[in-house]
Formats: C-alpha cells, structure tokens, sequence
C-alpha cells in the first residue's frame, strides 16, 4: 500500500461501498444463487447455520454473502438472527 493510500486507524481495507467491486465469478454466482432462492420462495427464512447448510458454505462464507445482501437491501436479518427477503 502506498503512502497516498494509507488508511486511517480502525479503517476497514474494504468499505461497505467497495465490496461490489471486488467479486470474483464465484462470488457473483453464490450471490445470484441466494438471491433466486429468496425469489423463489419468498417466505424462505433462515438463521445464519441454516443457511450455510442450506447452500454448503461454511458459516464465515455464509455471513460475508448474507452481509452483502444486507448492504444492499435485498435481505433484512431481524432481533432473531433470522434472514429474510426485504418487502
């Protein structure tokens, strides 16, 4: 990292707003596939285990695709933990 680039104490590397840019063709198509089962069924609610069983990702795999559905507003996880579509 350059001097020009030095991030301030406690800066995140990747934004919230960056992460879109920083998808490899997996990620892109673990997204697409989360995001047309919520399509699909559209009363499909998991908790974060449940999904990463549902889709075989480990639990750490599972949060980082959950959380940027969630920045982007596709997804609402509530007080329980559970993720569902944003209506």
């Amino acid at each position: 990292m350059s001097a020009t680039m030095a991030l301030p104490v406690n800066a995140s590397p990747v934004s919230t707003t960056d992460r879109s840019n920083r998808f490899d063709a997996s990620t892109s198509s673990d997204l697409a596939r989360i995001r047309s089962e919520y399509i699909e069924m559209p009363g499909l609610v998991l908790t974060l285990p449940q999904a990463a069983r549902l889709w075989g990702f480990g639990t750490q795999r599972a949060a980082d695709l959950l959380t940027v559905l969630l920045d982007a507003g596709f997804l609402t996880c509530d007080k329980r933990a559970v993720y569902r579509r944003r209506r």
